[in-house]
């Protein structure tokens, strides 16, 4: 029983020092805290077996109003007493406490009822409090004690507001929304939430939190959506600024008052534009808004010399910056060069005259012609120059002229009396044109004609040169000259390079080939003939492009920067190879099959390379890069081989993977060298005279048996323990046979020395007779024995002769009614009722038994 008590006392010492341990206080103002769901355990003693005394333990925990906090309690006696052999026990008080140390519910607990729950509802945020006090019991009083907090939070309300937390959507703060969300601040009394981070008036909030007759703003223009209330948006779902003629539409300039929306497609009706409606006249210009005449330019006005005037009407304002002011805000009008909004009859945007406003002002000196509207020299004939103006005055200051179409100062007009005569009035510079080809004679003018005398014949059929020289013969009609002794081709000269060529005739590095590489035929543009792609270097390629620098001569042009080589561009891939130019798959080997290093692969890049690099062919794929091709390589996925002249899957390359140790003999042995004849393919190679079989090497000892390959004693038997050829002495050379195979046979008679020649002797006896010495022995004691027995059987006969003839001497009487049995009275037993004689072994023993006579059967 003692120890039982020790080693409950052990187990409870054991379980404490894994249970966290706080050290609780003795009143209710030094109560330890407890943790949702966080077991705590302490200890109180009333008096026996504990020191220090600690009597009475508080604890506390926080909740919420609404929650309802339970605590569980489960004691123990950690230190039972060794002399209560009735046995020790415990008991104790556990009650639960408010903030204020009213006690609300108590438990009497003991060893007997070691475990109870006490709870609380809570009517505010509060702590709750539990006292555990020890109580005097038969010997030892200490209690160990675990306490569990846990809180229902299901009707929690955090923030006290008659919202709990599972419906307030702010449960740490009170408030009083209840439309976007509950529970939360609403500073205006709307019953919207003001916003916070998160929760924004996008998500439902307050977007006017200190205005309680808004709340939403749908456009998020700082205009509510109740039209009603301050500020009303008239335009609920778009944004806008306007706040003069109404709230919260769209102010396209920024000057208050909305663009107007005749057909009320964005605000809740029709909004039209001044002066039928309130609307902005002017939604793209800041400083107009309202127009009185409706004539589109605005009655604000910028000159202060206008206030007077303009103030008495009572329209408009006096703005610094104020856009085309109108002129005549009370009459509809278009001018706009001289004054804006005034009467302007023929649309050119000069107003028509009137008694405050004369030509000397500005007005229109035509006011029924649009295309003009001053006339400087009063000649009836406008200034306005300007492309379809009518009556044009080219020359104001000259009434004999009015029209310069080339605007030399000469004039169109070859009247009589007419001065400033232009004879080519669209040349300013030329005025004569002896040859009649279109060029004046004047050197020093515009297209001034070098070859004043050209013949009727050029002229006629146009070899007329226009651009290097004017007026000049050019056979091929390219425009350049034909070269002369004082005008030279180019390049030392201007002349055409190719006179007979229309579409060349420059040739800037005089290399044969000309400088353009497409020309103009008049209708449209086309390939020149042979065009210089390197105009200004020396160069003779002609297969890529013409004229360009080509070091090996085979045609093709040398690459630049933006030339490139083969196969990103048509360059020379070689440029000092002569035998190569292209590389159409970019594998660095040319296409010329003639060539050096020629792609057998043109199509395909690849790295192969030639014999003469240890490769089969230039420029095809090479997947394991090996130098071989695909094509050629017996092993493209093995870089170490390349060839496998027998063909067996092995790689001629000794020094590879796997490599082939009879390269020139197809095979497939496996185990001691790769691909060699393997007659019986069991892996091993047959033996050569290179290669000797094991154990004097390590070839295959069985060439023909598959089964067999190692022959570690050379008697002739496999070590493998299976088949026809199996050595069961695989150390041990023997030519045994018939019991065991390839075991020692001192004798040679094919039995093993284990089995024993004795047994070998009967074993071949009873096989082959003659060839056991077993029988010769037995043939030989069998003689002996016979001999013996015949003369001891003669030996009896004769005593038995003798014995008769004594007998028949005596003539003794024999008395053979002695041997018949009783008569019983029942007379002679029939043949049909008598017993079988019994024919058994005994009576045959019995009949064998007797001697003295013949058994003749």
């Amino acid at each position: 029983m003692v120890a039982q008590r020790f080693i409950v006392v052990c187990l409870a010492a054991l379980l404490l020092g894994f249970m966290p341990t706080t050290s609780a206080d003795n009143s209710l103002q030094s109560a330890n805290t407890l943790i949702e769901g966080v077991s705590a355990s302490g200890q109180v003693c009333y008096d026996d077996g504990c020191s220090p005394n600690d009597e009475i333990d508080w604890w506390r925990v926080y909740a919420f109003k609404g929650d309802i906090v339970s605590i569980s309690f489960s004691g123990t006696l950690p230190n039972p007493d060794w002399l209560c052999f009735w046995g020790d026990g415990w008991e104790g008080d556990y009650s639960i406490h408010d903030a204020g140390g009213g006690q609300i519910a108590s438990l009497a607990l003991s060893d007997d009822n070691p475990t109870g729950t006490l709870s609380k509802t809570m009517n505010t945020a509060d702590w709750v409090y539990v006292k555990i006090k020890g109580k005097d019991s038969y010997c030892n009083d200490a209690i160990d004690y675990t306490l569990t907090a846990s809180i229902d939070s299901g009707d929690r309300d955090t923030d006290e507001d008659g919202y709990i937390d599972t419906e307030d959507s702010c449960d740490n703060t009170p408030g009083t929304s209840v439309y976007d969300r509950k529970g939360c601040v609403d500073s205006d009394s709307d019953g919207y939430s003001d916003p916070e981070v998160g929760w924004g008036p996008n998500n439902g909030a307050d977007a006017f939190p200190y205005q309680p007759t808004q709340w939403q703003d749908s456009d998020n223009d700082g205009f509510g959506d109740n039209l009603d209330g301050y500020q009303g948006d008239f335009c609920t779902y778009n944004s806008g600024g306007s706040y003069n003629d109404r709230y919260g539409c769209l102010d396209s300039d920024g000057d208050g008052f909305s663009d107007p929306d005749p057909g009320g497609l964005y605000g809740v009706s029709e909004w039209f534009a001044h002066p039928i409606g309130l609307g902005d006249a002017f939604p793209l210009d800041n400083t107009q808004w309202t127009d009185t005449d409706g004539d589109g330019y605005g009655d604000n006005w910028e000159d202060p010399m206008w206030n007077q005037t303009h103030i008495a009407w009572g329209i408009g304002q006096w703005l610094e910056t104020a856009t085309e002011p109108d002129a005549c805000p009370f009459i509809t009008g278009s001018s706009s060069s001289d004054r804006f909004g005034c009467t302007d009859t023929d649309g050119d945007s000069y107003s028509d005259g009137d008694e405050n406003w004369t030509m000397y002002n500005g007005s229109d000196a035509f006011p029924l012609e649009p295309t003009q509207w001053q006339d400087s020299d009063y000649d009836g004939w406008g200034d306005n120059q300007s492309f379809g103006a009518q009556r044009i005055d080219d020359f104001p200051d000259n009434p004999s002229q009015w029209r310069d179409t080339d605007k030399d100062g000469w004039g169109d007009n070859q009247t009589y009396g007419a001065s400033q005569v232009d004879d080519f009035p669209l040349v300013p510079s030329q005025y004569l044109d002896t040859d009649n080809d279109g060029y004046g004679d004047n050197q020093s003018g515009f297209e001034g004609d070098v070859c004043i005398y050209s013949t009727p014949e050029e002229v006629e059929s146009s070899w007329i040169s226009r651009f290097d020289r004017l007026g000049c013969r050019d056979i091929d009609k390219d425009g350049y000259s034909d070269p002369t002794s004082d005008w030279i081709a180019h390049p030392d000269g201007f002349a055409d390079a190719f006179p007979d060529e229309v579409s060349q005739w420059y040739d800037t590095d005089s290399d044969g080939y000309g400088d353009n590489t497409e020309y103009f035929d008049g209708q449209t543009w086309r390939e020149s003939f042979r065009g210089d792609s390197c105009k200004t270097t020396v160069g003779y390629s002609t297969f890529d492009r013409w004229g360009c620098p080509d070091a090996d001569g085979d045609g093709w042009s040398d690459t630049t920067l933006n030339w490139l080589a083969s196969p990103g561009g048509n360059g020379d891939a070689w440029p000092l190879d002569p035998t190569q130019w292209h590389d159409k798959d970019g594998d660095g080997r040319g296409d010329n099959p003639q060539g050096t290093t020629a792609d057998v692969c043109p199509d395909n890049a690849g790295t192969s390379v030639g014999p003469i690099e240890g490769g089969d062919r230039w420029g095809c794929i090479d997947t394991d890069g090996d130098g071989w091709s695909d094509l050629g390589d017996a092993f493209i996925h093995e870089p170490t081989q390349w060839r496998d002249s027998d063909g067996d899957g092995f790689g001629d390359a000794a020094d590879g993977n796997q490599g082939d140790a009879c390269p020139d003999s197809r095979g497939t042995s496996l185990m001691d060298r790769l691909g060699c004849r393997d007659t019986d393919g069991d892996g091993w190679s047959d033996p050569a005279e290179n290669w000797p079989s094991h154990p004097f090497g390590l070839a295959d000892s069985f060439p023909n048996e598959a089964l067999q390959w190692r022959d570690t004693d050379g008697d002739g038997y496999g070590d493998v323990s299976l088949g026809a050829m199996r050595d069961d002495c695989p150390n041990d050379a023997g030519d045994s046979t018939r019991d065991l195979q390839g075991c020692p046979d001192n004798n040679g008679d094919g039995w093993s020395n284990d089995y024993g020649e004795f047994k070998a002797a009967i074993a071949i006896m009873g096989e082959d007779p003659a060839a056991s010495w077993l029988t010769y022995l037995v043939i030989g004691l069998g003689f002996i024995l016979g001999a013996s027995i015949a003369l001891v059987v003669k030996m009896g006969r004769e005593e038995e002769d003798l014995n008769e003839e004594q007998l028949f001497d005596e003539k003794q009487h024999i008395d053979f009614t002695s041997n018949l049995a009783e008569p019983d009275g029942l007379g002679m037993i029939p043949l049909d009722e008598l017993p079988p004689i019994p024919l058994d072994n005994t009576i045959v023993q019995q009949q064998d038994n007797i001697t003295g006579g013949e058994n003749n059967e």
